[in-house]
């Protein structure tokens, strides 16, 4: 079958969570199902800036055929005051909403293109559910469209212009039980189900950690929207009522600003470190190595940085509020999860003291990822779900 997946940024190099799992996901139907891709996205790269940095027309990711078109000029003045507004929980007119919508992450010649091609494709993909090459784009060819949305229970999701879209598609293809289930909620009945990303067990890494001592890390983009920081406040909260050991240290890792945490004094502190830079065997050292993986995001719709703790035999420690997360955790047996600095405190103390309850339970959660996230069943997810003739899909059949 024919598809094209539609993504704000695509690139090899490019991070984010949304980005790897489609980039993923067209590589391993070309490859393993042989389906013809086609990803096309913009010329950005930086999701601050969205500066038309790369030049429009041909490239390719990991052998995956990309066409890139320069984003729209963004309206600031018009998107700024209404974003603040919808992030904060305001009601928008429909009108405001529109205008939101259409002020930011749009590009006319993509959604052109789109409708000139559409019936080239069986089906086109869209992710993730907030950009406006999403919205205008799944409209614009909605017959063919399928959502590949990362929701999460937050107050975009309750626009009035993001349920349209849910409704008018009609189709997606979601990452999690929990994603699912809240979109079924807010929209009503959605077809499609439940796919995920893939992962392959990697090889055994004889990096050593850039840690020494024990140690639980975070890992991810260093920004408030992720949590970080109220990881960083249980932390110290904890060690000023004793519930963890004076030696533990907590590590912030992965791509963005420290500063941007509104946290700087937490450095002075000598058992808070912050990483500019680990490569991805250093990455795979780090979590290898660590006490556990703390993941403090409530905005998840599947959570990558699990997954590779998970197959390096690591346990997570994620917050109860997370649906997403918690879900993995209950159904794996991978860890454990936190409401407030007491459990938090509590859980990290009895997986620095109890390793065989460390292994255990980093054991349960890559059974799980194995089981669950191997590329094969995740293709056959996919293809049961969007390939309706038989002669389409190739189920794998996996030994005991």
């Amino acid at each position: 079958m024919k598809f094209c997946f539609v993504i704000p940024r695509c690139g090899e190099k490019i991070v984010g969570g949304a980005e790897t799992l489609v980039l993923q996901l067209a590589k391993h139907l070309k490859e393993d199902r042989n389906h013809s891709v086609q990803i096309v996205s913009s010329c950005a790269i930086d999701a601050r800036t969205w500066e038309n940095t790369l030049p429009a027309g041909h490239d390719s990711a990991l052998g995956v055929p990309v066409l890139r078109f320069p984003l729209d000029a963004r309206d600031t003045d018009t998107w700024v005051p209404l974003q603040i507004a919808v992030a904060s929980g305001q009601s928008l007119s429909l009108e405001d909403e529109f205008k939101w919508m259409g002020s930011f992450g749009t590009s006319a010649k993509l959604t052109e293109w789109l409708v000139a091609n559409q019936e080239n494709y069986d089906a086109i993909f869209f992710a993730p559910y907030l950009f406006g090459l999403t919205f205008w784009g799944s409209l614009a060819v909605r017959t063919k469209a399928w959502l590949i949305p990362c929701l999460h229970d937050e107050s975009y999701a309750y626009t009035k212009t993001v349920e349209a879209m849910f409704r008018i598609v009609g189709r997606a293809l979601f990452n999690a039980t929990a994603e699912r289930d809240l979109a079924h909620t807010l929209y009503g009945a959605i077809s499609g189900g439940e796919v995920g990303m893939g992962f392959e067990t990697p090889a055994v890494s004889k990096t050593v950690s850039p840690v020494s001592g024990q140690y639980a890390v975070v890992l991810g983009r260093k920004e408030t929207g992720k949590n970080a920081q109220l990881a960083i406040d249980y932390f110290i909260e904890s060690k000023a009522k004793g519930l963890i050991s004076e030696d533990l240290k907590l590590v912030i890792a992965g791509g963005g600003d420290f500063k941007d945490l509104y946290r700087d004094a937490a450095l002075a502190r000598g058992d808070i470190i912050d990483l500019l830079r680990v490569s991805e065997e250093e990455k795979l050292a780090l979590l290898r190595d660590a006490v556990a993986l703390v993941q403090p995001s409530v905005n998840e719709s599947f959570s990558i940085v699990l997954m590779e703790s998970w197959l390096q035999g690591t346990p997570a420690l994620v917050h109860g509020r997370c649906a997403v997360t918690r879900d993995h955790v209950v159904r794996s047996k991978g860890g454990m999860y936190f409401l407030n600095s007491d459990e938090f405190g509590g859980a990290l103390s009895l997986l620095c003291d109890d390793t065989e309850l460390r292994a255990k339970l980093g054991c349960n959660g890559q059974r799980y990822v194995r089981e669950r996230y191997s590329w094969s069943a995740v293709l056959d997810r996919f293809e049961s779900i969007v390939c309706p003739e038989p002669e389409h899909r190739v189920v794998t059949v996996q030994s005991n």
